[in-house]
């Protein structure tokens, strides 16, 4: 379980969280699997209303089936989520890998998929996003030597979320400037917790 101090989210006083410290005001993020119950009552807004229903309406039907596993990121003090992330296994139609990996594209490409992240409009810009995208590919990467994948794939809603992952290390596909990847060679070199 990961865990984290953000900056004070309301007032005009100054976090002593930036400095590794937590102020009284600080709150505690923690990412940890999902939870129904936690997620009902939370009142989530992200600002995106699709991303918003996914969450209070179709994560837990996912989860139950084991197709998509969603991670939360809670504010313990206050006791409701601060945002989320969803992962799933995908392929890339062969046409598609190689516009994104620059080979032949005779077959599908096997591949992880950032299918949501959404952190709650209260909580953007603290640094959310970026705990929630690195818990998750740091999830993936041991995950690579057990399952066969050769990419990491997100599919951003629009510019500005594609620059928060241009800023982690993805990379756009040539002929989609939404659909950024990260390739496994680059995932194992950022986030290897297995010796070679």
């Amino acid at each position: 379980m990961r865990k984290m101090f953000v900056p004070c989210l309301q007032g005009s006083g100054t976090s002593l969280a930036k400095y590794g410290a937590a102020s009284e005001r600080s709150p505690m993020i923690i990412v940890r699997s999902f939870e129904r119950s936690i997620v009902r009552s939370s009142d989530f807004s992200c600002g995106e209303l699709e991303l918003d229903l996914w969450l209070k309406n179709y994560a837990g039907q996912h989860e139950k089936r084991g197709t998509t596993r969603t991670l939360l990121a809670l504010d313990e003090r206050e006791a409701c989520v601060a945002g989320y992330v969803a992962m799933t296994a995908f392929h890339l139609e062969p046409a598609e890998g190689a516009a994104a990996l620059a080979t032949a594209g005779r077959y599908p490409v096997p591949a992880m998929l950032i299918a949501r992240l959404a952190v709650h409009s209260v909580y953007q810009g603290a640094g959310v996003g970026r705990l929630l995208l690195i818990e998750a590919l740091q999830r993936l990467e041991p995950t690579s030597y057990d399952v066969g994948f050769e990419v990491v794939v997100v599919h951003a809603l629009h510019e500005s979320a594609a620059c928060f992952y241009l800023k982690h290390g993805f990379r756009r596909t040539v002929d989609n400037p939404l659909m950024l990847f990260m390739t496994t060679r680059d995932l194992r070199a950022t986030f290897a917790v297995h010796p070679d």
